[in-house]
């Protein structure tokens, strides 16, 4: 069977040879790469809730900012940065530059959001459901405009 990637390159070659415009193949590989780390993202979110974590902007942090195991290019994403902005901003995208300049980041926008509430948008609320295998978890506003950022931050770093 041939994986999709596979069928891509070969699509995209055929085009290539035919003198044809490959760039919509281009842009199939971008929307399954995207939908691929959608997919992930919010199954890690239904996972933690099976094991009984608590979902919140603290358990975000550890899962997604602050986590060992993850790359500088996947905590700046969580983050809602990209390698690209950092290098752009601070001539270097070393590891520890990415991670600082995430964290910082992280810690903005959660201030942010905090002061949601202060500017007469109290009222306002965001609400996304995440359901897999019967488990349900709801994210409140402010863990939704995180998991949004990261979603756009991704979608514009593929």
């Amino acid at each position: 069977m041939v994986s999709f990637e596979e069928k891509t390159i070969l699509n995209t070659v055929t085009r290539l040879i035919h003198g044809e415009d490959y760039r919509s193949e281009v842009v199939n590989v971008i929307n399954v790469q995207f939908l691929d780390f959608c997919v992930s993202f919010f199954k890690k979110i239904v996972f933690a809730k099976l094991n009984s974590s608590k979902i919140d902007l603290d358990w975000y942090r550890d899962n997604f900012i602050s986590n060992q195991r993850l790359s500088s290019d996947e905590v700046a994403i969580y983050a809602g940065m990209n390698k690209k902005t950092i290098t752009n901003m601070y001539g270097s995208a070393t590891k520890e530059i990415v991670l600082n300049v995430a964290e910082n980041n992280f810690e903005y926008l959660t201030h942010l959001i905090s002061d949601l509430g202060t500017d007469g948008t109290e009222t306002l609320n965001i609400q996304i459901k995440i359901e897999y295998n019967n488990v349900s978890v709801e994210l409140t506003l402010a863990e939704s405009l995180l998991v949004i950022n990261a979603l756009a931050t991704k979608k514009i770093a593929i």
